[in-house]
């Protein structure tokens, strides 16, 4: 469900889209063909939380995976999906969630592709569905 949220965020930052096609945001896996840049986001796990009354939330790690095969628009797509998710906390798409915080990156260059990545995690707190 948190996917939602990722996509829904994503798509509505402008700085974002002028860089890369709204079409070309993906779940888990590009479609073959399609033209770089691009982006693949993840869920990486789903933690639930309880308390003697019942569920509190559901802590969700995520990564967003991002190709280019130039450096340069890389590091600015990298920035702009920071941008557009590191926020306080909101409601979007029916879902509650506290601050998204960046957790971790790593990149890579792939040279059999001939392209850059680039992999930013995240967390965040479901409150409500």
């Amino acid at each position: 469900m948190i996917g939602k949220v990722i996509t829904s965020l994503l798509k509505a930052n402008a700085d974002l889209l002028a860089l890369i096609s709204a079409d070309n945001i993906y779940p888990y896996i590009i479609n073959e063909g399609t033209l770089l840049p691009a982006i693949i986001y993840m869920v990486d796990s789903l933690v639930p939380g309880y308390c003697k009354d019942g569920w509190v939330g559901d802590e969700y790690m995520f990564s967003i995976l991002s190709f280019s095969d130039d450096y340069a628009i890389l590091q600015q797509i990298v920035d702009e999906v920071r941008n557009a998710l590191e926020l306080e906390k909101g409601v979007t798409e029916g879902i509650g969630y506290e601050r998204i915080c960046l957790t971790g990156q790593s990149e890579g260059y792939n040279i059999t592709e001939n392209v850059f990545l680039n992999r930013l995690t995240f967390s965040t707190v479901v409150k409500s569905y």
